[in-house]
């Protein structure tokens, strides 16, 4: 019985129960089930209405069946312990399939909310956990103890006085204190020395809970009958009785070796329990361990996952204000300017223009954005002359070069072929971004394009060892990548520029990845500024788009 109030215990104060993890929770049954299925027909798991939720002896259980384990009496057992918040033991009741046992309900109480709401039972009381035991569990259990003495009939009386099992025939299910019993089992008391009878034992046993024994006559035969009461947790829960009948080859020697047979399956029984109740805390406190360590490591890698996903957000609200704010402010600026003074007006157009055409590339860049996290991005190929679009770009960027002071060197090689399949607009968005980079950090320096073919490094998952490539190379004689900057140069929003939203670098590098090529970036070695790398398969197929 300790193991049982221990099962009990550790189940009705699991978290796991307390907050209704359905899956963990009739593992941890079902685990229970298995320390004491020798003396335990089920473990239910049922909530705060008497609902079972999971059952050990059910395989596939509804979660729907009313609290009917029992007749009807178990209900005002289940009312108890949800009402007095402790731990309750029933008397002998009879179950649904016509036999007989007795219920141990151990209320499931949330102690965090019970320091709360010091008097609202309501909320604190989850529900319960029920071990059952039939009779048929408890002789079979108590006879597989006491197999070696087989001339011994064992009878079990619960706290009431309810006679349990059929050892004593006269006795089975009445209750020893009924009064009926003083006439009729006194009269067959026969010559007895010590003035007791059988009921006498049995009432003081029961009444007083300590081990004894005492020697009586009964129907003219010689009768010893042994008592030990079973108590876990300071709750009585029944008394073992032991009828032993004298035989005239008995001798007292007998008598001692069964006193000492008696003694040793109880010493027996003690350690197996002791034995058992230490594996099954073991047992637990590993496996609760166990699953504490997991769900701390998740809900850390969350908690991570959020706050970084909190500081990328109000880092991006941050930036696209600012970027919004400065060229409509110019715009709104020009215009009232142009308002006021009709004269010399040609170069607020051009910076309202150019302002305009920011503020456009930024809508675009977020347009992008969205696309590639909805996994939306959509190219258009066609054939094109790669040489032809760099030069394009290089050309839009020529006034922003002198202005910095910056030459772009533009290294054509003739010998290689730069027709290739992709999406022309794409890519010119990507140079443009590469190149514009590149004058960005370059003051008085030089800006070095070259096109050259190459035989790129293939991923695992493509069969092909080396893939036939295209190769666009950015050069600048700038500052070059911060340290900290290199390893989250391509996510969202890396920048370091007041004046960048840093979403350039991510659009540029999801495109090239959607053509199957590679975008890479190193600070130069033997020279200050940095390189920017990306590779285009020439071989791509027409229909592969």
């Amino acid at each position: 019985m300790d193991l049982v109030n221990v099962n009990l215990q550790i189940l009705s104060s699991s978290q796991e129960l307390i907050g209704q993890h359905i899956e963990v929770g009739k593992l941890l049954l079902n685990a229970a089930q298995k320390t004491t299925a020798n003396v335990v027909d089920f473990y239910n798991w049922v909530d705060r209405n008497g609902t079972i939720i999971w059952s050990s002896s059910k395989a596939n259980n509804t979660g729907n069946v009313e609290f009917k384990e029992f007749s009807t009496a178990a209900q005002l057992y289940f009312k108890k312990a949800k009402d007095t918040l402790v731990p309750i033991y029933s008397n002998k009741l009879k179950l649904t399939d016509g036999r007989s046992g007795i219920l141990i309900i151990y209320p499931i109480i949330d102690i965090q909310n019970r320091t709360i709401n010091k008097n609202k039972t309501n909320e604190e009381f989850k529900g319960a956990v029920v071990a059952g035991i039939s009779s048929d569990t408890l002789t079979q259990f108590l006879e597989n103890q006491l197999s070696s003495l087989s001339s011994a009939n064992i009878a079990l009386v619960d706290s009431s006085g309810k006679m349990i099992l059929t050892g004593i025939p006269k006795l089975f299910d009445a209750y020893v204190f009924d009064k009926k019993f003083d006439s009729s089992l006194r009269g067959s008391g026969g010559d007895n020395k010590s003035g007791q009878t059988i009921i006498d034992v049995i009432r003081h046993a029961t009444i007083n809970p300590r081990s004894g024994s005492a020697d009586i006559e009964s129907d003219g035969k010689s009768l010893t009958i042994a008592y030990s009461p079973v108590i876990s947790k300071g709750i009585h829960y029944f008394t073992v009785i032991l009828t032993l009948p004298h035989t005239l080859a008995s001798t007292l020697d007998d008598l001692v070796v069964q006193q000492r047979n008696f003694a040793i399956v109880a010493m027996v029984i003690i350690v197996l329990s002791s034995l058992g109740i230490f594996f099954v805390i073991t047992y637990w406190n590993k496996g609760l361990r166990k699953v504490a360590y997991i769900q701390t490591k998740e809900l850390e890698e969350t908690t991570r996952k959020l706050t970084y996903h909190d500081k990328l957000q109000k880092e991006f609200i941050d930036i696209a204000a600012h970027e919004f704010r400065t060229p409509i402010q110019s715009v709104l600026g020009y215009s009232e300017m142009i308002h006021a003074n009709l004269k010399n007006f040609d170069q607020y157009f051009e910076k309202i223009i150019r302002n305009a055409r920011r503020l456009e590339k930024l809508t675009e860049d977020i347009l992008d954005v969205s696309r590639i996290e909805g996994r939306n991005l959509q190219l258009s190929k066609s054939n094109f002359d790669l040489n032809q679009t760099i030069e394009r770009v290089i050309e839009d960027h020529q006034k922003e070069a002198l202005d910095n002071g910056v030459k772009i060197i533009f290294k054509v090689n003739k010998q290689i072929r730069t027709i290739i399949y992709a999406d022309e607009a794409r890519l010119q968005q990507v140079i443009n971004n590469l190149l514009s980079n590149a004058i960005s950090f370059t003051k008085n320096g030089t800006v070095t394009v070259k096109v050259y073919e190459a035989d790129v490094e293939s991923d695992a998952e493509n069969d092909e060892a080396n893939i036939e490539s295209i190769v666009v190379e950015v050069k600048d004689t700038g500052t070059g990548i911060n340290a900290e900057m290199l390893p989250r140069l391509f996510e969202k929003f890396a920048t370091r520029s007041t004046s960048g939203t840093g979403l350039g670098l991510y659009i540029s590098k999801s495109i090239v990845d959607n053509h199957g090529g590679k975008l890479w970036a190193n600070n130069n070695r033997d020279e200050k500024g940095a390189t920017f790398t990306f590779t285009i398969p020439i071989n791509q197929k027409e229909d592969k788009k």
